[in-house]
């Protein structure tokens, strides 16, 4: 890609969302090479602000609660700062952006995919119905229309399901079932809080997980590539990767730049699979439009999606990152692997051990002699998800 040079130090970008953990790798990366970060968050003691590589943290609305005010807060942000780059960083906040474009355009760049891309990406029915368009391999998967729908798919149905969300991120609305009786109620139970989820065949939890991470430009040409197993997650029956491992798969490589290409994606987007234990057969589960948890395993193994993006974003010179190292560690220690740990009733049996904590191909998330008060930010964050469910 070309573009213009311009010393990084010299450049700068607004992340939102930096109360999420997904974002104090990005920061790390990003500061580390000389850009400005400014952070964006609605809460206070945000992980990624309590970094020592973010120059500065806006306290901003929440875009959940009042969007109409984060976006004229994003506006004013973007005229006063004129950041060279501009990263949403979680699904809701890019859609904002991309229904009000008028909030950033005039003043910086980002790499994002359209509206409409980025709505097919988002919704698991329709990427599924790509999928299958493509030749890439999808559980069993359902849109029911009617309760009477339910019924009748219920009454075919064998072995255990899955109701998703057709739009949400990581495990939030998801309910798990053994059996065709328990479907009925388990949709009507997340539908009302998301309207037609998707019934899909499930997966058992102990199959692999597998994840393709992929950056696209403008052009249309892939500026990074990596993949990941997951080798530990919380909840354990499927959640955010606790403990994974860099490791290439060329032909879910191939599928997930089918998957891209055939919507015309932009910007950066994991595709996530499963490995079906009865079948042996590798899954497509989603694709997530966004920057994802286990980004700092990427940055570890040599491929820096945060300063790829942060370049290609402003148009400056790109050399792509296609490769990297096999068999390298990320661990999400605090409170994720404690809480796998504590739920698995095989917690002596792990491999690797819970209490491998050193190794020259091993690194963390959150824990940094370097940068230790961001233990403080995830937290408060911890405290605020488990008050949040409680209530």
């Amino acid at each position: 890609m070309t573009g213009v040079s311009l010393p990084l130090d010299e450049t700068s970008i607004l992340v939102t969302d930096v109360d999420r953990r997904k974002s104090l790798p990005i920061i790390r990366s990003l500061g580390q090479a000389g850009v400005k970060v400014i952070g964006l968050s609605h809460t206070g003691l945000p992980v990624g602000g309590l970094s020592r590589y973010c120059a500065r943290t806006l306290r901003c609305p929440d875009y959940k609660q009042t969007p109409e005010d984060w976006i004229a807060f994003i506006e004013r942000t973007c005229a006063d700062h004129r950041p060279t780059a501009f990263l949403p960083l979680e699904d809701a906040a890019i859609e904002i952006c991309l229904a009000h474009p008028e909030c950033f355009t005039p003043y910086t760049r980002a790499l994002l995919p359209t509206s409409d891309v980025m709505e097919i990406a988002y919704d698991k029915w329709k990427t599924v119905q790509v999928a299958e368009r493509v030749g890439v391999p999808v559980p069993k998967s359902f849109c029911p229309e009617s309760l009477e729908d339910v019924r009748e798919l219920a009454r075919g149905w064998q072995g255990g399901a899955v109701i998703k969300p057709r739009k949400t991120s990581g495990s939030r609305g998801i309910a798990f079932v053994d059996s065709a009786q328990q479907i009925e109620q388990a949709w009507r139970a997340v539908s009302r809080d998301y309207p037609r989820p998707i019934i899909q065949q499930r997966i058992d939890h102990k199959g692999t997980g597998l994840g393709v991470f992929v950056l696209i430009d403008e052009a249309g040409k892939p500026l990074a590539l990596f993949g990941h197993k997951r080798l530990r997650e919380y909840p354990i029956k499927g959640g955010p990767s606790t403990l994974c491992m860099s490791h290439r798969d060329d032909e879910l490589i191939d599928r997930s730049l089918r998957l891209l290409r055939e919507i015309d994606f932009r910007g950066v987007a994991m595709v996530e699979f499963k490995v079906d234990t009865k079948s042996g057969e590798t899954l497509l589960l989603e694709i997530n439009p966004r920057f994802w948890g286990s980004v700092g395993l990427s940055i570890a193994a040599g491929v820096n999606f945060p300063l790829l993006y942060h370049k290609a974003a402003a148009r400056m010179p790109v050399e792509p990152e296609l490769e990297y190292a096999p068999d390298i560690y990320r661990r999400w220690l605090l409170p994720g692997d404690l809480l796998h740990f504590l739920e698995n009733p095989d917690r002596m049996q792990m491999e690797p051990s819970f209490f491998w904590f050193r190794g020259k191909n091993l690194s963390y998330d959150i824990l940094s002699l370097r940068d230790p008060f961001p233990v403080l930010g995830i937290l408060v964050e911890s405290l605020r998800r488990i008050a949040g469910r409680s209530s």
